[in-house]
């Protein structure tokens, strides 16, 4: 530690062009490969918490590329499906396959890294989603922060259109997070002021699941 910090350099992201929706979007996309920048600006990075090796990394162009620290040169897997900058990955503290993305497109998606479509997308507002965090004892809640100060609590076992619970604020709204030990949430402002919510009812409560039923209520 004398020396500091060093940094290892784990990839070299390159600028993907999703999949062409038709033949005249795909020789557009071909047309424009010569003028635009092949490297991809990376905006946020989630590393497995089942495989360390394993990380997420969401970019500027909307996409998410699945990499290893072992290949700094190829992605192992892309995923499509933003239209606008990437400002959040969350793997599922319960399932390793599942994880949640936030971008500027207004909204929120649900991903299972074993399939290349969302799963669901959630929206409840006309502004960026600036950040999204897991509940960890509840495997089907999260909460979400807006640019417009919204705090949204989602439960998709109860439903996958509306969240459960919302705040507004008069903020712009930065970050999120569950605590681990008491039945709050901690939420962050641009302006540096972080607020304390206490949590109510079900989601203050032990969910009483099993690990199994918990995987479940995901799948």
């Amino acid at each position: 530690m004398k020396k500091g910090l060093e940094h290892v350099p784990l990839m070299n992201l390159k600028r993907v062009t999703a999949p062409a929706k038709s033949a005249k979007e795909g020789a557009a996309a071909a047309g424009s490969e010569g003028i635009i920048s092949r490297k991809a600006s990376g905006l946020c990075v989630a590393f497995s918490l089942k495989d360390p090796n394993i990380y997420l990394a969401g970019t500027e162009d909307g996409h998410i590329h699945k990499c290893s620290c072992s290949y700094n040169e190829q992605h192992l897997d892309n995923f499509f499906g933003h239209a606008g900058p990437v400002y959040k990955l969350r793997w599922s503290p319960f399932c390793e396959n599942i994880f949640l993305s936030c971008s500027a497109d207004w909204s929120i998606k649900l991903w299972n890294q074993e399939r290349s479509e969302a799963i669901f997308t959630f929206s409840s507002t006309t502004d960026y989603v600036a950040d999204i965090c897991w509940s960890p004892d509840n495997s089907s809640v999260f909460a979400s922060v807006t640019g417009d100060g919204r705090l949204d609590v989602w439960d998709i076992s109860v439903n996958t259109l509306d969240p459960i619970t919302s705040i507004k604020t008069d903020h712009r709204l930065s970050s999120v997070a569950f605590s681990n030990n008491s039945p709050v949430i901690v939420v962050g402002h641009q302006g540096g002021i972080v607020d304390v919510y206490s949590l109510k009812g079900s989601l203050a409560e032990p969910t009483g699941r099993t690990t199994a039923q918990q995987i479940s209520a995901l799948e």
